[in-house]
């Protein structure tokens, strides 16, 4: 890896070692509409994550990783969804210019998840950097596509390397279309401070 590559999203698989609801966690830093978090998963590991919430409907993405994992889970929430458990469906991640992301989701009642390995994590942390805007769509439901801001990614990006580089350290772990009538679905058969960032020692 090249000396120069900054800290960042990247940090997620290479500093830490070969989910719980967003609110419950510790939101230690906010820029643009990007929040940072960590808090403890449900199986008792460390979760560091950032997140984007729209305003309007409560749509949200966010990129989770587990202190002692190896990948990074994406998970894309709508409040009025209403998915079968397990239902494969495609999404299309469109980062900025950039050739769009071909994804396989698994969606199940309000979320649809998918992740990224190490391999592809870095690739997706220099878009994400460079890009003012990204667009999440859903080519088999009605969901209309979301585009998501980007205003402060740098700095989001960097928050959440070194939460997962802090509580690595911790664990003592090594470094290694028209609008639809009705809710719309991302599947288809649709139902009719610019302050440095801080962790906090012990999150909620």
């Amino acid at each position: 890896m090249r000396a120069a590559l900054r800290i960042g999203v990247t940090v997620l698989v290479l500093a830490a070692p070969a989910g719980p609801a967003w609110a419950e966690m510790s939101v230690y830093y906010h820029i643009g509409s990007w929040d940072a978090f960590s808090g403890p998963g449900t199986d008792g590991n460390m979760v560091c994550g950032i997140g984007s919430t729209n305003p309007v409907d409560n749509h949200s993405i966010s990129l989770r990783f587990a202190i002692g994992g190896d990948s990074v889970l994406f998970e894309a929430k709508k409040p009025n969804w209403s998915i079968p458990g397990g239902t494969q469906l495609p999404v299309v991640l469109q980062i900025g210019l950039d050739t769009p992301w071909n994804l396989q989701g698994v969606g199940n009642g309000q979320m649809v998840e998918w992740s990224l390995d190490r391999t592809t994590m870095e690739t997706f942390d220099a878009q994400f950097r460079r890009a003012g805007s990204m667009t999440v769509s859903f080519p088999t439901g009605n969901e209309p596509p979301w585009t998501i801001g980007l205003n402060g990614s740098t700095a989001i990006s960097n928050a959440f390397g070194r939460c997962v580089t802090q509580l690595a350290q911790r664990a003592g772990a090594q470094p290694s279309a028209p609008a639809p009538s009705g809710p719309t679905q991302p599947f288809g058969q649709a139902p009719v401070q610019q302050q440095e960032p801080t962790l906090p020692t012990t999150p909620r």
